[in-house]
Parts: C-alpha cells; sequence; structure tokens
C-alpha cells in the first residue's frame, strides 16, 4: 500500500502505542483508531460497501468523520462529504455531479432522495482485519468563490504525496478549529495522520482557544483568515506567543500579519495553496513583508510565471502562475471543459496572477479573472486592497470593478473598519489616490463586514452589489 492510511499501518507498526488523535476527556492511539477505523470498514462493507461504491459522507462528528473517511478508503471506494452546513439543494447538486449510488449518515438527513442510506451509528462489524492493500481516494469539493464548483479527485496516494510537502507535522500536535467537514481541514488531517503528528479536536461548545492550546499541549494551529483577525481583536492572547499559527485560505494583508506578530504570535506562517495539488509556498517567521509575499514554493514542486501562450517570463514580471507537483491530480471529475482550460501539457494554471522576485519567493497579484483593464490600465484587486489597509482605521478591503462602455473597468472597493474606529470616506479616498494615483477606486464604500464564503474566502464578485446599493440607498 501507498496511500495515507498505508502509512499510518506502517507508523503502528513503528509505534502502535503513540497518540494519534485526542479531545478534551479522550484520546486514542494509532492502534485504537485503526481498530475503529476496521471495525467501521467491516460494517460498511457488510452493508454493500465495496471498491465500486461511490459514497457521500454526512457525518459531523469530526472523530466519527476521520474514522468514516479512513474507512471508506481502506475499502477501495471513493466518497464526497455533503456537508451539513450546506444547503439541501447543494448537497443534492453534489451528489448528482459525483454520481453516488450511497450515503452514510450520522444523526442528520442529507435531504439526497434516490440514494441508499447506510446509518453511521450501526453496530461495527464483528471482524475485523487490515484493509485491501488497493486504496480507494475522495472526491474535494473547490470552494465556489468563482461561482463555478468543481470536484477535485484525489486518490489516496496522492494524498500522501501531498503530506510529504509537511515535514513539520512530524510529531506535532496540531489543532484546526475549522470543521472536518470543510476540505481544507479533512486534507490537514489525513497529512498530519500520514506524517505522524496528533490530530487534536475543538471541544463541543463555546470555548477559549488560547487556554485550550494550553490544556491540550497544541503545537502547531492552522486558521483562516477570519480566524487571525478575531485573534487579533481578542484580549488575552499571550498564552500562545509559542504555538506556530498557519494561516491559509485567503490572502493575508501585511497590516494584519503584523498584528499578529505583535498581538497573538510572532511564529506565522502564512501558506498559499490550492485544493488541486496542495501546498504551493509557505512564508515563514521573518519572510513577512510589504509586498506579502507567500514565502519561495515548497521543494519538489516546479513553479513559473509565464504569459498567456504559456511563455515564461523573467523574474519582476506579473504572469500567470502554472505548476506541477507529485500528487496533484490530473482534472475535474466529470468536467473536461474546466479541466481543459487549467490543465495543459502536464501543468496545473490555479488561475492566479503572480511574479517570482529574484530570491526565489512568489508574490500572488490575484485571480487572473479579478484583473481590471481601467483605459488599457491594467489593475488588481490586491493593489487596491493593500493600501487602504494600510490605513490605522481599516481592518479589511476588497476591490472590484463596475463595468463602464466607455473606460472598461471602474474599480471599486468596500472597507471593514477596525473595532472602535471611524473615518470619513472623502478621507479614505485621498489615501489611496496619493499612493495609487489612476489606480485609486472611484469609489469607497464603508460596510459592516466585507463578503466572505463559509470558509472565510473573500467573495470579490459581491462587491460591485454592494457599491450599488449604497449608492442607491438600498
Amino acid at each position: 500500500m501507498t496511500g495515507a492510511l498505508a502509512r499510518l499501518y506502517r507508523l503502528c507498526d513503528e509505534d502502535g502505542g503513540r497518540e494519534v488523535a485526542c479531545g478534551r476527556g479522550w484520546s486514542l492511539t494509532r492502534a485504537e483508531l485503526l481498530q475503529r477505523v476496521e471495525a467501521a470498514a467491516a460494517a460498511c462493507a457488510a452493508s454493500g460497501i465495496g471498491p465500486q461504491s461511490r459514497v457521500g459522507l454526512t457525518v459531523t462528528d469530526e472523530l466519527d468523520n476521520l474514522i468514516a473517511s479512513l474507512a471508506l478508503l481502506g475499502l477501495g471506494c471513493w466518497h464526497v462529504i455533503l456537508a451539513s452546513h450546506d444547503t439541501p439543494e447543494l448537497r443534492r447538486e453534489i451528489a448528482t455531479r459525483a454520481e453516488l449510488d450511497t450515503v452514510v449518515v450520522g444523526g442528520r438527513d442529507p435531504t439526497t432522495a434516490g440514494l441508499r442510506f447506510v446509518d453511521w451509528q450501526m453496530q461495527p462489524g464483528a471482524n475485523t482485519s487490515r484493509l485491501a492493500s488497493v486504496e480507494g481516494g475522495t472526491l474535494l469539493r473547490t470552494s465556489g468563490t468563482t461561482g463555478t464548483i468543481n470536484l477535485v479527485p484525489l486518490d489516496s496516494a496522492d494524498i500522501a504525496l501531498q503530506a510529504e510537502r509537511h515535514p513539520g507535522y512530524a510529531g506535532s500536535r496540531l489543532f484546526r478549529p475549522a470543521s472536518i467537514e470543510h476540505n481544507n481541514s479533512k486534507r490537514h488531517r489525513l497529512y498530519c495522520l500520514a506524517m505522524g503528528g496528533t490530530n487534536v479536536f475543538r471541544p463541543a461548545g463555546p470555548y477559549d482557544l488560547a487556554a485550550f492550546c494550553l490544556e491540550a499541549r497544541v503545537s502547531a494551529v492552522d486558521i483562516t483568515l477570519m480566524h487571525a483577525a478575531d485573534l487579533v481583536a481578542a484580549a488575552g492572547t499571550i498564552g500562545v506567543r509559542t504555538v506556530d499559527f498557519i494561516v491559509s485560505g485567503s490572502e493575508m494583508p501585511y497590516p494584519l500579519r503584523r498584528r499578529f506578530e505583535d498581538n497573538v504570535s510572532r511564529r506565522l506562517h502564512v501558506r498559499y495553496g490550492s485544493t488541486e495539488c496542495g501546498t504551493i509556498s509557505i512564508a515563514d517567521p521573518g519572510e513577512h513583508d510589504e509586498a506579502e509575499s507567500v514565502g519561495r514554493p515548497v521543494p519538489g514542486l516546479r513553479l513559473e510565471i509565464v504569459d498567456e501562450r504559456g511563455r515564461p517570463l523573467p523574474d519582476g514580471e506579473t504572469g500567470h502562475i502554472r505548476l506541477q507537483v507529485p500528487g496533484m491530480t490530473a482534472g475535474y471529475f466529470n468536467d473536461p471543459e474546466q479541466t481543459s482550460r487549467r490543465f495543459r501539457d502536464g501543468w496545473f494554471w490555479p488561475g492566479d496572477m503572480g511574479m517570482l522576485r529574484p530570491d526565489g519567493s512568489l508574490i500572488v497579484k490575484g485571480r487572473a479573472d479579478d484583473m481590471m483593464n481601467l483605459n488599457g490600465i491594467n489593475i488588481f484587486p490586491i493593489e487596491i486592497e493593500s493600501v487602504l489597509e494600510r490605513h490605522p482605521a481599516v481592518a479589511a478591503a476588497a476591490a472590484a470593478a463596475t463595468k463602464s462602455s466607455v473606460h472598461g473597468d471602474i474599480p471599486v472597493a468596500v472597507v471593514e473598519l477596525r473595532a472602535g474606529h471611524t473615518v470619513e470616506v472623502r478621507e479614505l479616498m485621498d489615501f489611496a489616490r496619493q499612493q495609487l494615483a489612476l489606480r485609486a477606486p472611484r469609489r469607497i464604500v464603508i460596510v459592516a463586514s466585507l463578503p466572505r464564503n463559509a470558509q472565510g474566502k473573500l467573495l470579490r464578485r459581491a462587491v460591485p452589489e454592494l457599491v450599488n446599493n449604497a449608492r442607491t440607498g438600498k
């Protein structure tokens, strides 16, 4: 076996008594976790799930979700999360697109009529044994910030290869506040297992992050931008200054990085990656600057900046990012059109623009689709956002374009203020013009909170509507 589950078996053979998962009041060793996985797999097999099955998984308990995922991988079948936080309509859409035949359910009706149901609460199988030598895979849903949801197939071997880009997980105690029903959380839970770390699960109900990190001896916390902003705004985080924080899922503005280092922990890592290939680069402590670098590409990954025809550009020039790395998917499930757009001649094009500096570090400029063209001037939203976020009253900003038949794209922006701060729009306009000149937004609107999806990613496509609503008084 070469997949993530095979690695866990190998680690168990080396030290089966090592703690592999824990939460408040409970702990599991590698051997105990695998025993539960094998029992779950035996029960699923007895219900008719096998290598040819396509399974939806709706299990809200995080440990049970992880056990079920490993059991399904061990049975050689493919599965997809039907997240409990999604709408019934979205779960049905994903079930149809993934061609599911079975749903494993834990305490919730996933509203996927017509599929065979297997109750996760069933009694485990009586006989357990090591699982099949051919592991299955999972379909991971992209975030949908561009308006299109794709299903990314990763087999267990791909997951194991992606895990190798996280050597720091070996021996770590990793905590993720975000639910395992989110694809990023699920992948990193599996990475941690494959690399020999311990997954720390959140307690039930409200909890204080700093106190829980001390209680559970957490060494690394993997969070979204929203979590990072909340930690900066909260008081009493002094207890986590020795904990590594990894922020991913969205651009982290430099002013927020500085406030995080000053108020929470200087052990800040900003990760750039994608569902299709995993981690691409990481900016480690000491590598944060006003250019908002996301660090150097991880070892074993080949990254180029190219023009639209795929011709490499020199350092310092902005172009399309493309990359090759072991463990990346070869395309999207049942979507040849999107596959042909993003996967060309062995390269994956994530749809982002960026540039490489002479020291090899990567600056991500934003989505290629988000680039604005104002009277022939190319403007990236992140240029405007970075400037506005340097204003002392601004917590975060989002920029996008409204369309003009004469000028092309008219840049506009919305800003979210820091708690206890006020500022006039005119001051923000002047502040932006002083630094951006013609690239400055033509309208700025102050909003209570920026539009984001459930994983904290900025929804720039909602910005023009917010600006228009402010203009019309809606």
